[in-house]
């Protein structure tokens, strides 16, 4: 074999062939188009990432000036619209951001969060407890979550859910103080004052001066005292009164405190105290009552019914009030009068006992059909009938007891709620 001929042949080992030649470009080019449908989407919503950092970063005014002004190329992109829809809602303004997410969904658990967070702001407890209950699920553990879903389930009646998510709340590392503020919030609403002074004892206990709670010091101390009187610890609630008006004089901490030194046997004190509760608020229910049975212990009875006078047509009148006013008419001599406020006073008690019948059952049972239509009606009266229509309509039937109909028509129609001399009280 002569050299050219080795020579030839050692270049035809070394040339590729045409099959393998040509496959490298076969695959740069794949991955060229693959490369171009990934990266010109991925440079396009450089604004959506820009924007992202802005709310992970808290600045939904800079987000939604970045958002706006994608969306002017590109409306229908549903990844900006929901980032829109949490920048609003980082803005208050909870109505628009809702309606967007429910227009394009919510695909992440931001969105999902801002979704809870808009329907909380909006009240609308029954749209944000599944989501928050999801959301617990899928994060377990997460303080700001726990708080909303206590919360959220308190506003649904669901108090003994609420507490557990309190409880799980409190124990995480920093929360102490502001879980036990919980834990005593959702006692006293059901009526546990009890309970609820044991917790707020461990809340002082780690912030003695109250500060950081959910609630300023003076109210904490306040809601304390109002929680101890009503536990029957007298003596007890007059320090923590007292601290509440050294930081902010407010009417119900004079008039609490003036209850409190009457039962201590300080009426001269009590007097003092109810006087300066009605320079602060002259419709104060229980100074007026407390400066009426003081004067009716001096024998001046016209002066114990000038006391009452101001809260004779109150709507929220209460049973304490027309009796005393039928014992004043009585010992006036007032046949008339004594009467009519005997028949006021019986009615009063009927629907205080309803009322308190009511709460029994939304505390005791929850899930059942009365303890719905209970919620459902303490919604109504704080003017959210959306709720109420929610978490009635289920119960809505033709054969429905009188007082369901007659609660969810006064919800259609925007009219006065019905009366609770028509809850049948046999049922419970």
């Amino acid at each position: 074999m002569n050299e050219n001929s080795a020579k030839a042949g050692l270049e035809k080992k070394r040339r590729p062939k045409s099959g393998r030649r040509r496959f490298p470009i076969w695959l740069a080019a794949v991955l060229l188009l693959a490369g171009s449908l990934w990266g010109i989407p991925w440079w396009n919503e450089r604004p959506l990432r820009q924007a992202e950092s802005l709310l992970n970063n808290n600045n939904p005014e800079a987000a939604i000036k970045v958002v706006d002004a994608f969306l002017k190329t590109d409306s229908a992109n549903s990844r900006a619209v929901a980032l829109k829809a949490r920048a609003l809602v980082g803005l208050g303004q909870a109505a628009e951001a809702l309606r967007l997410i429910e227009r394009v969904g919510a695909a992440s658990v931001e969105e999902m969060r801002a979704y809870a967070d808009a329907s909380l702001i909006l009240q609308k407890w029954s749209q944000a407890l599944p989501v928050l209950e999801y959301l617990n699920q899928q994060t377990p553990g997460d303080s700001d979550l726990l708080h909303e879903l206590s919360a959220c389930r308190a506003k649904l009646g669901l108090y003994e859910k609420a507490v557990a998510a309190a409880e799980e709340f409190a124990v995480l590392d920093g929360n102490a103080a502001r879980g036990y503020m919980l834990i005593g919030m959702l006692e006293r609403d059901r009526g546990n004052n009890q309970k609820c002074c044991d917790a707020w004892k461990r809340v002082l206990a780690e912030r003695p001066d109250a500060d950081g709670l959910q609630v300023p010091p003076e109210e904490f101390f306040l809601e304390y005292g109002k929680a101890m009187m009503l536990s029957g610890l007298t003596v007890d609630a007059a320090p923590m009164l007292l601290k509440s008006i050294a930081i902010k004089p407010q009417a119900d901490a004079y008039s609490f405190l003036g209850k409190s030194l009457s039962q201590q046997g300080k009426r001269t004190e009590a007097e003092q105290a109810w006087t300066k509760a009605l320079l602060l608020s002259g419709s104060i229910r229980l100074a007026r009552e407390g400066l009426a049975e003081l004067a009716m212990q001096k024998r001046e009875f016209a002066q114990a019914a000038d006391w009452l006078k101001p809260l004779e047509d109150q709507a929220d009148l209460k049973s304490t009030t027309g009796f005393l006013l039928q014992r004043i008419a009585t010992l006036l001599n007032d046949t008339e009068k004594a009467q009519y406020w005997k028949e006021r006073t019986e009615q009063l008690r009927r629907q205080e006992e309803v009322r308190v019948n009511m709460e029994q059952v939304i505390f005791n049972s929850p899930d059942s059909l009365w303890a719905r239509v209970f919620q459902a009606y303490h919604l109504a009266e704080q003017k959210n009938s959306d709720q109420a229509k929610t978490v009635l309509f289920p119960f809505v039937k033709e054969d429905a007891h009188p007082f369901i109909l007659s609660l969810w028509m006064s919800l259609q129609n925007g009219t006065a709620l019905p009366s609770l001399e028509q809850v049948p009280l046999e049922s419970f």
